[in-house]
C-alpha cells in the first residue's frame, strides 16, 4: 500500500565543473540536476523517464547520496513533525537539518541509514566484480555491516532463490552468467540488507526484450513481497507503464510533468511528454500515429535556455516562454529577406547588434516602413516561433530597435488529481 512520504527532496541541485585546462579551475558547470523537488511515498514505484543526458541517473544517485549534492535538502522517512514543516514550507532549525537531512547528518548516522536504501545499476557486466564469486558479491553488504559468514551465506542462498537462481550459482563467477542472470544477482545484492527504497537505474536496457520482461516481472513480484519503494529510471516510457504507479518526466535537469501513469498515458499535458508518447510504436499497421517530431537538438546543460528549458524545441512556445535576442538573430535574417518577402522591396539588413538578452538593434540599408515589417513578423509567427518573443518594435530611420518579453520559468504546479505540470500552456504566468 502507498502511504506517507518516504523520500522528500527540496531544491536538489547537482552541478559538475567543466575543466578548461589541465590545471585551471573553471566557473563553468554542467547543471545535471537543477532545482528539483521530489516526493516518493512508501510502497510507491515511480518511473523517471527522459532522453539520454537529461539528469535521470544523477537524480537517482542523489536520492541515496551516492554522489554529493551541490545544494538542496533530502529527507528519508522524516518524522511527522518534520514532514508537517516541509509540507507547509516552514523553515527547519539547524539542529533539525543535521538530524534528519541525508545531506547534513554525520558519517556514523549516514552509514546506518545506508542499510535502508540501495541501487541496481544499468550495466550488469560492469557492476559486478569479475574476480569475486557470486556468493561473495551478494554477501559483501552483509559483511560490511558485521554479519558472520554462516548467516551471510545462508542469506545469500535465500536471496538467490528469491530472484530465481538455484543454489549452485553461488559458486560461479559473473562471466559464467548471462546478462539476465547477472542482473538478477545485482537485484539480490540490492535486497541483501532489506532496504526500504531501491533506485533501479535502467536495469533492463542492456538486456534482450524477452529477458527484460522476466526481470520486470521479477521486480513486480519482489515489490509486492517486500513492500518496496522504488525509483525506476528509464528512457523507454512503455517499460515504466508496466511497473510504475506514477511517472515523472525529466528534461534538461528539471521535472516537467508528474502524474499517475493512467493520466500520463491518457492525457499528457506537457509538449515534451506528448512527443515522447507519440514516438511509442503501435504494433498495428491500421493505426495511424501523428508523430511529433522535435526540432533542433537538446540544449546544453552548461548554458540552458532562459525561461522554459524546452521552448527552443516546442511548437507551441509563445511570449513568456523565454526567447532571447540570441535566438532571434537567424529567424529575423530569414523572415526579413526580400527574396522571401518581396514586399520589403530592396530593404536589406546591414548589421544586427545584440545589446543584451532582451534588447537588440538592426541597421538596414534604407529607411524602414514599420507597417510592412510588423505585418511580415505577424504573418511569419506560426512558422518561426521565436518571433513570439518580440514585445516592442521602435524605428528611427534605418534603425529598428527590438525589445523582448521577459522570460518566465514555468513552475511545477498541481492542476488536479496530483497531476503536476511545468508549462505556461497549462499554467499561464
Amino acid at each position: 500500500m502507498v502511504g506517507e512520504e518516504l523520500i522528500v527532496g527540496k531544491k536538489l541541485k547537482k552541478y559538475f565543473p567543466v575543466k578548461t585546462g589541465l590545471t585551471s579551475r573553471s566557473n563553468i558547470y554542467v547543471k545535471a540536476v537543477n532545482d528539483v523537488d521530489i516526493v516518493i511515498k512508501k510502497g510507491e514505484v515511480v518511473g523517471l523517464v527522459g532522453e539520454t543526458g537529461c539528469g535521470k541517473s544523477t537524480l537517482g544517485r542523489l536520492l541515496i547520496r551516492l554522489i554529493e549534492p551541490t545544494d538542496g535538502e533530502l529527507y528519508f522517512n522524516p518524522p511527522p513533525h518534520i514532514l508537517e514543516k516541509i509540507r507547509n514550507n516552514q523553515p527547519l532549525t539547524d539542529e533539525e537539518i543535521k538530524e534528519y537531512s541525508l545531506f547534513h547528518m554525520n558519517k556514523k548516522k549516514l552509514r546506518e541509514m545506508r542499510k535502508r536504501f540501495s541501487i541496481v545499476f544499468q550495466d550488469p557486466y560492469s557492476s559486478l566484480d569479475p574476480r569475486m564469486l557470486i556468493k561473495d558479491i551478494v554477501a559483501e553488504p552483509l559483511f560490511s555491516f558485521g554479519w558472520n559468514k554462516k548467516d551471510a551465506y545462508s542469506r545469500v542462498q535465500e536471496l538467490l532463490e528469491k530472484v530465481g537462481l538455484p543454489q549452485e550459482f553461488m559458486y560461479r563467477f559473473p562471466h559464467e552468467l548471462s546478462g539476465g542472470q547477472r542482473q538478477r544477482v545485482a537485484i539480490a545484492r540490492a535486497l541483501a540488507l532489506n532496504p526500504e527504497f531501491i533506485v533501479l537505474d535502467e536495469p533492463t536496457s542492456a538486456l534482450d526484450v524477452s529477458v527484460q520482461a522476466q526481470v520486470l516481472n521479477l521486480l513486480e513480484d519482489l515489490r509486492k513481497e517486500f513492500n518496496l519503494t522504488m525509483l525506476f529510471i528509464t528512457h523507454h516510457i512503455l517499460v515504466v507503464k508496466h511497473i510504475s504507479d506514477r511517472i515523472m518526466v525529466m528534461y534538461l535537469g528539471k521535472i516537467v510533468e508528474s502524474a499517475k501513469k493512467e493520466d500520463i498515458f491518457k492525457e499528457p499535458k506537457h509538449p515534451y511528454t506528448q512527443a515522447l508518447l507519440s514516438s511509442v510504436p503501435i504494433p498495428d499497421p491500421r493505426v495511424k500515429v501523428n508523430r511529433i517530431i522535435l526540432e533542433g537538438d537538446v540544449p546544453s546543460p552548461i548554458n540552458p535556455p532562459k525561461g522554459c528549458f524546452f521552448h527552443p524545441r516546442c511548437k507551441h512556445a509563445f511570449e513568456p516562454c523565454g526567447f532571447t535576442t540570441y535566438e532571434l538573430v537567424e529567424p529575423l535574417r530569414f523572415v526579413l529577406d526580400n527574396k522571401r518577402n518581396p514586399e520589403l522591396g530592396n530593404l536589406e539588413i546591414n548589421e544586427i547588434n545584440i545589446i543584451d538578452d532582451l534588447n537588440m538593434e538592426i541597421t538596414f540599408n534604407n529607411p524602414v516602413d514599420r507597417g510592412t515589417v510588423e505585418s511580415i513578423i505577424q504573418k511569419e509567427k506560426e512558422e518561426t516561433r521565436a518571433l513570439f518573443g518580440i514585445k516592442e518594435i521602435s524605428i528611427e530611420g534605418n534603425v529598428m530597435k527590438i525589445k523582448m518579453h521577459n522570460p518566465v520559468e514555468p513552475k511545477l504546479k498541481d492542476i488536479g488529481n496530483e497531476h503536476l505540470v511545468a508549462c505556461h500552456l497549462v499554467n499561464p504566468p
